[in-house]
């Protein structure tokens, strides 16, 4: 990263105590020099079009059908290429009519095809290979341009699937001289964590804001990853600001926002061995539309690697949509205030005092100064969408459950061990029922055991269907009732 930004860091450090009173007329004096700055440097510029996005984790993609993903205002599929192994990653409209070609499916050539009208795809170009509709032996309409769908750049890394956001020929290869950014734990084998995602009803800016503020935890997560009692002081800052992003230090390590996605923390912890116990938290925040966003995380660490064997990863998973859930509402209504009043005028509408908020401020000013105020939509959106029933808020099956492998095979387990004590409480019920009809010696002396084991399957199934809709579907958060 370069310097361009200068003296903006006197925010941050040197010269500038955080927690003091913050001469508003001077930060504002700086923003307008900086943004004047911004603007005159064509060259400063962030071009949000011109950046790898990711789309999802490899490993929860299902290589049997094509899957619906949106991410930057674009609607894509993604769909395993049998013949050439590996993804592709499309624009989700069949050239015909229009049609998702999410709802396609694999055909036996290994081409994808709409199920609207038939039409066939092949991979990696996206020519059209078929149209049942016209005849074989008249003009072939199929080799036209205009019959074939769009092919977004796309390369697997590290685990995460990411595109390239412009189908032009020109960009088919930009990831021989331009690849997605690496992120060093995520290489590393001697790092450990699976990546886990989940879609989320606020949009990217506040999602990323969230996580560049490790002060929120005591609150927000307080009985889960915090605890209001040990609330305190952070000193947090960023050394170096530019169009590509920044680099700080948190609480125990560095903190790096490599723009627009990336943004990993590290707490190190030194060991009476003298060795030093590794743990980066690594956040991938993914603009998907206005208040709508998409996180893909890990906790890499360089020991315990037996907790990645001996810990279910549906279990863990529990406990971090239950981390998500906590600050989900507070996230979606703060973004709706804000827009209220101008998110542009963040700086002067939010008062931050205290250096706790410094990576915050340096997120916000990377995308005021140099990113334009917020994603490039494309100009297909006006504003945010209208806020859903707290239920569909904060659902978990639709944002998380269909899309990992783990979660999903564990909802299934539980939902057959719910049906089996179902049938398990009637047929104990209808024996009771029967005996109680033609009595018997035999069977009266099982009627005891058979009404307990009756209320045990029922009181279970009951317990089993409260879990489930919990864990997987939809679980309130109430702040003033969490002692």
């Amino acid at each position: 990263m370069d310097t361009s930004a200068g003296a903006s860091q006197d925010i941050f450090e040197n010269g500038r105590d955080l927690e003091e009173e913050v001469d508003v007329e001077e930060r504002r004096a700086f923003d307008a020099s900086a943004q004047e700055k911004a603007v005159t440097e064509e060259s400063s510029k962030f071009d949000w079009n011109a950046h790898w996005y990711p789309v999802a984790v490899i490993a929860d993609l299902d290589k049997r059908v094509p899957t619906a993903v949106r991410i930057l205002a674009r609607d894509l599929v993604v769909w395993w290429d049998r013949n050439g192994s590996n993804w592709q990653v499309w624009d989700d409209r069949c050239p015909h009519r229009l049609a998702p070609l999410s709802e396609g499916r694999i055909n036996e050539k290994g081409e994808l095809q709409c199920s609207y009208h038939g039409w066939c795809f092949a991979p990696c170009t996206g020519d059209c290979t078929c149209i049942p509709q016209a005849p074989k032996d008249g003009n072939p309409v199929w080799k036209s341009k205009r019959a074939s769908a769009a092919v977004y750049p796309s390369v697997a890394k590290e685990g995460i699937l990411w595109f390239w956001p412009d189908t032009r020929p020109e960009f088919k290869s930009i990831a021989d001289t331009n690849p997605p950014p690496s992120v060093p734990a995520l290489a590393d084998p001697t790092f450990t964590d699976e990546l886990s995602s989940r879609d989320l009803n606020y949009g990217y800016e506040q999602l990323l804001e969230n996580l560049m503020d490790p002060a929120h935890v005591p609150f927000a997560h307080h009985g889960l990853q915090g605890d209001r009692k040990l609330a305190g002081p952070l000193n947090l800052k960023v050394d170096k600001l530019d169009k590509s992003g920044f680099t700080g230090m948190a609480r125990s390590g560095p903190a790096v926002f490599v723009a627009p996605c990336v943004f990993t923390m590290e707490a190190q912890l030194p060991t009476k061995r003298g060795a030093t116990k590794r743990v980066v938290m690594i956040f991938i925040c993914i603009p998907v539309s206005p208040g709508q966003s998409k996180l893909i995380w890990a906790f890499r660490r360089n020991f315990a690697s037996w907790m990645q064997v001996f810990i279910p990863r549906w279990y863990l998973h529990i406990r971090q949509m239950l981390v998500l859930d906590s600050d989900l509402y507070i996230l979606h209504a703060a973004e709706r205030k804000l827009v209220e009043v101008g998110a542009r005028k963040w700086e002067t509408v939010c008062y931050v005092p205290t250096k706790s908020d410094a990576l915050v401020i340096g997120f916000r000013k990377w995308l005021r100064v140099y990113a334009g105020g917020q994603p490039d939509w494309n100009g297909r959106y006006d504003g945010l969408p209208p806020t859903p029933q707290r239920e569909v808020l904060m659902d978990r099956y639709w944002t998380h459950v269909k899309l990992c492998r783990h979660c999903k095979a564990a909802l299934k387990v539980f939902e057959g061990a719910e049906s089996f004590l179902q049938v398990l409480s009637v047929g104990a019920a209808a024996t009771l029922g029967v005996a109680a009809l033609k009595p018997s010696p035999q069977v009266r002396s099982w009627s005891i055991p058979l009404a307990g084991g009756a209320v045990l399957a029922t009181v279970a199934s009951r317990w089993l269907s409260s879990f489930v809709k919990k864990a997987y579907h939809y679980h309130d958060y109430n702040h003033a009732l969490v002692k």
